[in-house]
Protein backbone atom coordinates (compact mmCIF):
# COMPACT_ATOMS: atom_id res chain seq x y z
CA UNK A 1 0.00 0.00 0.00
CA UNK A 2 1.35 3.42 -0.91
CA UNK A 3 1.89 5.62 2.12
CA UNK A 4 0.27 9.00 1.96
CA UNK A 5 2.20 11.95 3.24
CA UNK A 6 0.37 15.13 2.33
CA UNK A 7 -2.11 17.26 4.22
CA UNK A 8 -4.74 19.03 2.19
CA UNK A 9 -6.20 22.32 3.34
CA UNK A 10 -9.95 22.75 3.75
CA UNK A 11 -12.35 25.38 5.12
CA UNK A 12 -15.66 25.77 6.93
CA UNK A 13 -17.87 28.65 7.94
CA UNK A 14 -17.92 28.13 11.70
CA UNK A 15 -16.92 25.93 14.60
CA UNK A 16 -19.08 23.64 16.71
CA UNK A 17 -17.93 22.69 20.19
CA UNK A 18 -18.01 18.91 20.45
CA UNK A 19 -16.92 16.94 23.52
CA UNK A 20 -16.57 13.23 22.92
CA UNK A 21 -18.80 11.30 25.29
CA UNK A 22 -17.22 9.26 28.06
CA UNK A 23 -17.46 5.51 27.64
CA UNK A 24 -16.27 2.39 29.38
CA UNK A 25 -15.33 0.96 25.98
CA UNK A 26 -11.69 1.86 26.59
CA UNK A 27 -11.51 -0.91 29.18
CA UNK A 28 -12.94 -3.71 27.03
CA UNK A 29 -10.69 -6.67 26.25
CA UNK A 30 -10.30 -8.01 22.73
CA UNK A 31 -12.25 -11.05 21.57
CA UNK A 32 -12.45 -13.39 18.61
CA UNK A 33 -12.00 -11.73 15.22
CA UNK A 34 -8.86 -9.75 16.03
CA UNK A 35 -5.29 -11.00 16.51
CA UNK A 36 -5.00 -12.34 20.04
CA UNK A 37 -2.18 -11.56 22.43
CA UNK A 38 -1.32 -12.29 26.02
CA UNK A 39 -2.59 -9.63 28.41
CA UNK A 40 0.19 -8.63 30.77
CA UNK A 41 -0.04 -7.02 34.18
CA UNK A 42 1.13 -3.42 34.54
CA UNK A 43 1.48 -1.31 37.66
CA UNK A 44 -0.53 1.66 36.39
CA UNK A 45 -2.86 0.97 33.49
CA UNK A 46 -4.81 3.88 31.98
CA UNK A 47 -8.30 4.64 33.35
CA UNK A 48 -11.22 2.91 31.63
CA UNK A 49 -12.87 6.27 30.83
CA UNK A 50 -11.46 7.23 27.38
CA UNK A 51 -11.16 10.97 28.02
CA UNK A 52 -9.56 10.40 31.41
CA UNK A 53 -7.22 7.93 29.68
CA UNK A 54 -6.15 10.55 27.11
CA UNK A 55 -5.58 13.06 29.91
CA UNK A 56 -3.59 10.59 31.97
CA UNK A 57 -1.48 9.63 28.96
CA UNK A 58 -0.46 13.25 28.36
CA UNK A 59 0.44 13.74 32.04
CA UNK A 60 2.57 10.59 32.00
CA UNK A 61 4.49 11.66 28.91
CA UNK A 62 5.05 15.17 30.29
CA UNK A 63 6.33 13.81 33.62
CA UNK A 64 8.78 11.46 31.91
CA UNK A 65 9.92 14.17 29.50
CA UNK A 66 10.62 16.58 32.36
CA UNK A 67 12.74 13.88 33.99
CA UNK A 68 15.02 14.09 30.95
CA UNK A 69 14.23 10.66 29.48
CA UNK A 70 14.81 10.05 25.79
CA UNK A 71 11.87 9.09 23.59
CA UNK A 72 13.07 5.47 23.59
CA UNK A 73 13.20 5.52 27.40
CA UNK A 74 9.73 7.08 27.59
CA UNK A 75 8.32 4.39 25.30
CA UNK A 76 9.95 1.63 27.38
CA UNK A 77 8.55 3.11 30.61
CA UNK A 78 5.03 3.41 29.14
CA UNK A 79 5.18 -0.21 27.96
CA UNK A 80 6.40 -1.56 31.30
CA UNK A 81 4.27 0.48 33.71
CA UNK A 82 1.20 1.42 31.67
CA UNK A 83 0.78 -1.40 29.10
CA UNK A 84 1.17 1.06 26.23
CA UNK A 85 3.12 -0.33 23.27
CA UNK A 86 4.42 2.07 20.63
CA UNK A 87 3.26 0.75 17.25
CA UNK A 88 4.48 3.44 14.85
CA UNK A 89 8.08 3.50 13.72
CA UNK A 90 10.60 6.16 12.78
CA UNK A 91 12.86 8.67 14.43
CA UNK A 92 10.12 11.02 15.68
CA UNK A 93 11.50 13.80 13.49
CA UNK A 94 10.41 17.36 14.21
CA UNK A 95 9.17 19.83 11.61
CA UNK A 96 10.38 23.39 12.04
CA UNK A 97 7.80 25.95 11.09
CA UNK A 98 7.96 29.35 9.45
CA UNK A 99 8.58 32.17 9.88
CA UNK A 100 12.01 32.17 11.52
CA UNK A 101 11.82 28.54 12.71
CA UNK A 102 9.97 29.73 15.81
CA UNK A 103 7.99 26.51 16.29
CA UNK A 104 8.56 22.75 16.00
CA UNK A 105 5.87 20.12 15.43
CA UNK A 106 6.44 16.57 16.59
CA UNK A 107 5.69 13.66 14.30
CA UNK A 108 2.47 11.99 15.60
CA UNK A 109 2.91 8.84 17.70
CA UNK A 110 0.52 5.89 18.08
CA UNK A 111 0.36 3.47 21.02
CA UNK A 112 -1.66 0.28 21.48
CA UNK A 113 -3.11 -0.77 24.84
CA UNK A 114 -1.71 -4.25 25.49
CA UNK A 115 -4.32 -7.00 25.27
CA UNK A 116 -7.02 -4.66 23.93
CA UNK A 117 -7.97 -3.43 20.46
CA UNK A 118 -7.55 0.16 21.69
CA UNK A 119 -5.13 2.89 20.72
CA UNK A 120 -3.83 6.32 21.73
CA UNK A 121 -2.55 8.80 19.13
CA UNK A 122 -0.71 11.95 20.17
CA UNK A 123 0.96 14.95 18.56
CA UNK A 124 2.26 18.29 19.79
CA UNK A 125 4.27 21.46 19.31
CA UNK A 126 6.90 23.56 21.03
CA UNK A 127 7.78 27.21 20.43
CA UNK A 128 11.56 27.51 20.27
CA UNK A 129 11.25 31.18 21.15
CA UNK A 130 8.38 33.46 22.08
CA UNK A 131 6.74 34.42 18.78
CA UNK A 132 7.14 38.04 17.81
CA UNK A 133 3.50 38.29 16.75
CA UNK A 134 0.70 37.04 19.02
CA UNK A 135 -2.85 37.96 19.99
CA UNK A 136 -5.29 35.98 17.85
CA UNK A 137 -6.64 32.52 18.62
CA UNK A 138 -4.58 29.58 17.30
CA UNK A 139 -5.59 26.02 16.35
CA UNK A 140 -4.17 22.51 16.41
CA UNK A 141 -5.54 19.34 14.89
CA UNK A 142 -4.81 15.62 14.61
CA UNK A 143 -6.27 13.52 11.79
CA UNK A 144 -6.09 10.00 10.41
CA UNK A 145 -5.85 8.72 6.86
CA UNK A 146 -8.83 6.42 7.44
CA UNK A 147 -11.92 6.58 9.60
CA UNK A 148 -11.61 5.39 13.21
CA UNK A 149 -14.03 5.07 16.12
CA UNK A 150 -12.90 7.96 18.37
CA UNK A 151 -13.53 7.58 22.10
CA UNK A 152 -11.99 10.65 23.77
CA UNK A 153 -9.77 13.64 23.01
CA UNK A 154 -7.83 16.18 25.08
CA UNK A 155 -5.64 19.20 24.36
CA UNK A 156 -3.16 20.37 27.00
CA UNK A 157 -0.82 23.36 26.72
CA UNK A 158 1.48 25.26 29.07
CA UNK A 159 4.27 27.81 29.30
CA UNK A 160 7.84 27.29 30.34
CA UNK A 161 6.93 28.63 33.78
CA UNK A 162 3.12 28.45 33.57
CA UNK A 163 1.07 25.37 34.49
CA UNK A 164 -1.01 23.26 32.12
CA UNK A 165 -4.33 24.40 30.71
CA UNK A 166 -6.62 21.57 29.60
CA UNK A 167 -9.59 21.48 27.26
CA UNK A 168 -11.79 18.61 26.13
CA UNK A 169 -14.05 20.81 23.96
CA UNK A 170 -12.99 20.37 20.34
CA UNK A 171 -13.98 22.86 17.67
CA UNK A 172 -14.38 19.94 15.29
CA UNK A 173 -14.47 16.18 15.82
CA UNK A 174 -15.44 13.29 13.57
CA UNK A 175 -14.31 9.82 12.53
CA UNK A 176 -11.13 11.26 10.96
CA UNK A 177 -9.88 13.11 14.08
CA UNK A 178 -10.29 16.29 16.11
CA UNK A 179 -9.19 19.92 16.15
CA UNK A 180 -9.05 22.58 18.89
CA UNK A 181 -9.06 26.39 18.89
CA UNK A 182 -7.29 28.05 21.83
CA UNK A 183 -5.55 31.24 22.97
CA UNK A 184 -1.78 30.68 22.96
CA UNK A 185 -0.99 34.18 24.30
CA UNK A 186 -0.50 36.80 25.46
CA UNK A 187 3.23 37.13 26.09
CA UNK A 188 4.01 37.34 29.79
CA UNK A 189 7.15 38.79 31.40
CA UNK A 190 10.36 39.84 29.67
CA UNK A 191 13.91 38.67 29.18
CA UNK A 192 14.73 35.32 30.77
CA UNK A 193 11.28 35.14 32.38
CA UNK A 194 9.31 35.79 29.17
CA UNK A 195 6.65 33.16 28.64
CA UNK A 196 3.54 32.18 26.71
CA UNK A 197 0.68 30.06 28.04
CA UNK A 198 0.67 27.99 24.84
CA UNK A 199 4.44 27.65 24.47
CA UNK A 200 4.26 23.84 24.64
CA UNK A 201 1.25 21.75 23.70
CA UNK A 202 0.16 18.12 23.33
CA UNK A 203 -3.02 16.52 22.05
CA UNK A 204 -4.21 12.93 22.42
CA UNK A 205 -7.06 10.89 20.93
CA UNK A 206 -8.14 7.49 22.25
CA UNK A 207 -9.74 5.36 19.55
CA UNK A 208 -10.61 1.94 18.16
CA UNK A 209 -10.54 0.76 14.56
CA UNK A 210 -13.69 1.85 12.74
CA UNK A 211 -14.92 -1.69 12.09
CA UNK A 212 -14.06 -5.33 12.68
CA UNK A 213 -10.87 -6.60 11.13
CA UNK A 214 -7.57 -4.82 10.50
CA UNK A 215 -6.47 -1.91 8.33
CA UNK A 216 -3.47 0.39 7.93
CA UNK A 217 -3.53 4.10 8.69
CA UNK A 218 -1.33 7.13 9.35
CA UNK A 219 -1.73 10.14 11.65
CA UNK A 220 -1.19 13.80 10.70
CA UNK A 221 -1.11 17.07 12.65
CA UNK A 222 -1.17 20.78 11.82
CA UNK A 223 -0.80 24.08 13.72
CA UNK A 224 -2.46 27.36 12.71
CA UNK A 225 -1.10 30.66 14.11
CA UNK A 226 -2.69 34.14 14.01
CA UNK A 227 -1.96 37.61 15.37
CA UNK A 228 -3.38 41.12 15.58
CA UNK A 229 -7.11 41.03 14.74
CA UNK A 230 -7.02 37.66 12.93
CA UNK A 231 -8.37 34.47 14.52
CA UNK A 232 -8.95 30.86 13.52
CA UNK A 233 -12.74 30.77 13.20
CA UNK A 234 -13.26 27.16 12.15
CA UNK A 235 -11.64 23.78 11.53
CA UNK A 236 -12.33 20.94 9.11
CA UNK A 237 -11.06 17.40 9.64
CA UNK A 238 -10.91 14.81 6.87
CA UNK A 239 -8.81 11.92 5.63
CA UNK A 240 -5.19 13.20 5.84
CA UNK A 241 -6.72 16.67 6.00
CA UNK A 242 -6.80 19.46 8.59
CA UNK A 243 -8.16 22.78 7.34
CA UNK A 244 -8.47 26.15 9.07
CA UNK A 245 -10.89 28.98 8.38
CA UNK A 246 -9.47 32.44 9.12
CA UNK A 247 -11.35 35.56 10.19
CA UNK A 248 -9.24 37.70 7.83
CA UNK A 249 -6.95 37.07 4.87
CA UNK A 250 -3.74 38.28 6.58
CA UNK A 251 -1.73 37.88 9.82
CA UNK A 252 -1.71 34.10 9.77
CA UNK A 253 0.27 31.00 8.84
CA UNK A 254 -0.10 27.24 9.15
CA UNK A 255 2.40 24.42 9.47
CA UNK A 256 1.90 20.66 9.09
CA UNK A 257 3.99 18.02 10.84
CA UNK A 258 5.49 15.02 9.15
CA UNK A 259 3.00 12.12 9.18
CA UNK A 260 3.40 9.10 11.40
CA UNK A 261 4.53 5.86 9.86
CA UNK A 262 1.77 3.59 8.62
CA UNK A 263 0.43 1.35 11.40
CA UNK A 264 -1.97 -1.61 11.45
CA UNK A 265 -4.99 -1.21 13.73
CA UNK A 266 -7.42 -4.03 14.49
CA UNK A 267 -10.83 -4.54 16.07
CA UNK A 268 -12.84 -7.64 17.01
Amino acid sequence: MRKKTRLMGAAMLGAVLLPLGASTAFGETESAGAPTETTRACSAELPSDPTAAANRFLRLVDTLDRQGLTQAEIDAKLAKDNCLDRVDTGDGAETRGDPGNEITLNKPKIYKVSGKNLYVASAGWKWLKIPSKVKGYDAFGLSFSKKVAPLGHVLKYRGKFLDWKTTEQAAKSNAHGSGFIFNEGPRIGAGDTADLQGRIGEMAITFKAAKSGCSNLQAFSKYGHTWNSTNVSGITIGAESIGFTWSTSSNKWQQASQPSSEVRVCRS
